[in-house]
């Protein structure tokens, strides 16, 4: 069986964290992806930070409260927390707990890097993607790298 996992990058500035293996978004790769972003931050590093779903089908509530974790360190540092690739039951689940108003969501990495270097997040209004612009994925929850076994 394979053990769920996040997996960070920077890309161009921007620190990208991509869940692997990970149908079922459990808390130990956010607490995992937390601990890997505040060592980021003490390094001097850009205080946004993208997180791609791509492959994730279900979070639940220890995970969302594992991003909230994220969102504070984030803000302290006037940076945002930008999600992409986002299942449409995943971006359910922040509605139905209301706390997607916290976050930002877009449709995809090119979009989410766009925005991380577009402005800063004190000039930026909180959820500013209007839900007409978010296109989450749909589809087929696994697709290239992920895939359950």
């Amino acid at each position: 069986m394979l053990k769920p996992r996040v997996q960070v990058c920077d890309e161009n500035g921007v620190l990208v964290a991509e869940f692997w293996d990970c149908l079922r978004l459990d808390p130990a790769p956010v607490q995992e992806l937390r601990a890997l972003y505040e060592s980021h931050l003490r390094q001097g590093g850009k205080p946004d930070l993208v997180v791609d779903l791509n492959g994730v089908t279900f979070a639940g509530s220890a995970a969302l409260g594992g991003f909230l974790g994220i969102l504070k360190s984030a803000r302290a540092q006037a940076g945002r927390l930008i999600f992409c690739e986002v299942d449409l039951t995943v971006l359910e689940v922040f509605r139905v707990s209301k706390i997607e108003p916290l976050f930002q969501f877009v449709a995809d990495r090119p979009a989410a890097l766009t925005l991380a270097h577009s402005e800063t997040a004190e000039s930026h209004p909180l959820n500013s993607t209007p839900p007409a612009e978010l296109t989450p994925r749909g589809g087929s929850p696994l697709k290239g790298r992920r895939r359950k076994t």
